[in-house]
């Protein structure tokens, strides 16, 4: 089965006009992402907590608190409010944070 020249233009300008205004429609913003244990090291998920307007806690889970950061891993993040922060109003989170030991005896 063929499409005929014409029919086959019309289908063609068809697509393009839906693409056009597919692409053209304006992006809104999203929430902020709220970040979960194991995504990414430590101090990047608490940046990412306080950029979003939290007052970060961290309680140390595992291993030594002596080594930087970027080394720990996040085990759980708790948010007893359950609800992102709202502006003038303190919002604390605490992080559950896992670190390798530095015992190499």
């Amino acid at each position: 089965m063929s499409l005929k020249p014409g029919l086959f233009t019309v289908m063609l300008i068809a697509t393009g006009a839906a693409v056009a205004s597919i692409a053209s429609a304006p992006i809104t913003a999203a929430d902020p992402i709220y970040p979960f244990g194991g995504a990414e090291p430590a101090d990047a998920t608490i940046e990412d907590l306080e950029a979003q307007g939290y007052t970060v806690q961290i309680n140390w889970v595992t291993g030594y608190p002596t080594v930087p950061l970027f080394e720990c891993w996040v085990d759980d993040i708790h948010n007893p409010n359950h609800e992102p922060p709202k502006p003038d109003q303190l919002a604390i989170v605490w992080v559950d944070i896992g670190c390798p030991s530095n015992n190499f005896d």
